[in-house]
């Protein structure tokens, strides 16, 4: 099987690594105490997390890249307690998006709490911790965000001024081999069409890597792609462009007349108890704006 060790990319310069108290992983100095005294709030708080983001693309592939805040992804259940316990810390919570997106700051910096998708196709659940790997950040023990989730989640982020390929197929040459493919197909299910789409792109970058997909995978893919070959679903004018990417296919709900399921599951997602729970909680300092309100649905 073709392996990519030694053809990683660089680890970081000696100056980037100045401060072994956090690994390898470079944080400008004011930005990573705020980050460390989030994470040893929560760790203190017995609050389970996962850390996302360019910290956990970083140790599965030794991709470096500068971040501007922290991705904590957290189950729904949570979220009010990590929420309580960062305040009480002295940080300025704020509710930002109710389906999904809350955020920790102190003065310039932020932490996000991200409890689902922002498109809603899921919430974030136990199988995240449970299949985490432990790594440490800003001198604090964490958890690290599976590969299988990470390519799941980043799956449906296209929107035109951030486009994850290249995180999937860094991940796939990177980690691929060791992939819980099962658990990943399952993971993605109905939205299969992404992946294979995805898995595509990677054959094409890394023609000499593509044994870093089970064959079954795509047989199994490209047999569903053969299957839905020229068969119009009845639900004509329905867009699923939304899902991956609300700006670039605004154009086809607001006037082309194409339903978005993005919408509708979005209010079920809003509506749901444990979140209205958060939405209900005084824990918030700020709210980004009335749609955090909860509403009936119809």
């Amino acid at each position: 099987m073709p392996s990519v060790h030694g053809r990683r990319p660089r680890r970081l310069s000696a100056e980037e690594r100045k401060s072994l108290t956090h690994g390898d992983f470079w944080i400008p100095e004011e930005e990573r105490e705020v980050y460390r005294q989030a994470l040893q709030v929560l760790n203190d708080a017995g609050i389970p997390y996962v850390v996302a983001g360019a910290y956990a693309i970083y140790e599965h592939t030794g991709i470096y890249r500068q971040t501007k805040d922290l991705d904590l992804f957290v189950e729904p259940s949570y979220v009010i307690r990590a929420a309580g316990a960062l305040r009480q810390a002295g940080f300025v919570m704020r509710l930002e998006d109710l389906h999904w997106l809350a955020k920790a700051f102190s003065g310039e910096h932020f932490v996000d709490l991200i409890y689902g998708m922002g498109n809603s196709v899921a919430f974030i659940d136990a199988e995240w911790h449970k299949h985490s790997r432990p790594g440490v950040l800003a001198a604090q023990p964490v958890r690290i965000a599976p590969p299988e989730e990470l390519l799941w989640h980043r799956l449906f982020i296209n929107e035109r001024h951030r486009h994850d390929m290249s995180d999937v197929v860094h991940l796939i040459l990177c980690v691929g081999d060791t992939l819980d493919w099962e658990r990943l197909v399952a993971r993605v299910g109905q939205h299969w069409p992404l992946l294979l789409a995805q898995l595509q792109i990677y054959s094409y970058v890394y023609p000499g890597y593509r044994s870093n997909i089970p064959a079954w995978v795509m047989e199994q893919l490209i047999e569903q792609a053969r299957a839905d070959a020229g068969r119009d679903e009845e639900e004509a004018d329905v867009t699923r462009g939304t899902m991956i990417s609300r700006f670039s296919f605004a154009i086809d709900v607001r006037e082309w007349g194409f339903a978005d399921p993005r919408g509708e599951m979005v209010r079920q997602a809003r509506n749901q108890p444990v979140i209205r729970e958060i939405a209900a909680s005084d824990v918030w300092d700020q709210r980004s704006d009335e749609r955090d309100t909860p509403r009936e649905t119809s």
